[in-house]
């Protein structure tokens, strides 16, 4: 129970990584909030929350919208009455070579993996305050820690989140707040075919062949699963962490590492 009587919130928590941790955190004791756009995914997990003994409560989100991040919080203190955790983990691809990123493909991508994480923090922060700390999570990328010209959009992103990270690490110290980085590499999800293939070309066995190529970057020759995605963040939320703060932790199975 190491989010024992802890209120957390996971954005994109609909799928993949972010429902893998709203099941863990529950687990070990938080009353955690889903908040996605997918209505579906969202409530599907929930019922998962509550069928392993948990509880959690979705609320739909544009997590690209700021008033849908004030809405986030706000549903949050009004269901819980207190907000201990922030996992920031709502991302997308976005768009592919600097040469096909177009404007609004640009502005979309940069609202979801950074302008809603920035203002979720700044909503989320007086909360905290008020329970005497708490902890932020961002999920970031190895392409923020090492340049993907493949997207140098993305890259942008979530190099913007490692370096807000050390801001507000420093910052809010005073207060009792920690705030890291979650860096993953591929991820074993839905996701990664977005990821892997942009233009949506791929099809079929192609696509899976790309996946199955782009595991083998990584020296532990495989891409992480969700679930140990979520056993990062639950580590950096806990009090496991307590001495961790401005943090930006590769999770890829070496390949960052890999010259």
């Amino acid at each position: 129970m190491r989010l024992k009587d802890k209120v957390a919130i996971i954005t994109a928590a609909g799928s993949g990584s972010g429902r893998a941790g709203a099941v863990l955190f529950a687990r070990e004791g938080a009353r955690v909030v889903v908040g996605d756009i997918d209505p579906k995914g969202g409530q599907e997990t929930v019922k998962m929350v509550k069928e392993a003994g948990g509880e959690a409560v979705f609320v739909p989100v544009d997590c690209g919208k700021v008033a849908d991040m004030r809405k986030l919080i706000d549903a949050t203190m009004q269901t819980y009455g207190r907000l201990n955790i922030l996992w920031n983990h709502a991302g997308i691809p976005g768009p592919g070579t600097l040469e096909t990123t177009e404007e609004e493909a640009f502005d979309r991508a940069m609202a979801i993996n950074v302008k809603g994480c920035f203002f979720a923090s700044k909503f989320a922060v007086p909360h905290m305050k008020q329970s005497g700390g708490g902890a932020i999570l961002f999920t970031s990328s190895v392409s923020g820690l090492r340049a993907s010209p493949w997207s140098p959009s993305y890259s942008l992103a979530k190099g913007g989140l490692v370096t807000l990270t050390m801001s507000l690490a420093v910052y809010l110290a005073a207060h009792n707040i920690r705030v890291n980085c979650i860096c993953p590499g591929s991820i074993d999800s839905p996701m990664i075919r977005v990821f892997i293939d942009r233009s949506g070309n791929l099809k079929g066995e192609a696509l899976e062949n790309a996946v199955r190529e782009n595991a083998k970057k990584a020296p532990l020759n495989r891409m992480a699963k969700p679930e140990e995605i979520a056993n990062l963040a639950l580590f950096l939320a806990s009090d496991e962490s307590s001495f961790i703060t401005g943090a930006a932790v590769p999770i890829d199975g070496g390949k960052i590492a890999k010259v």
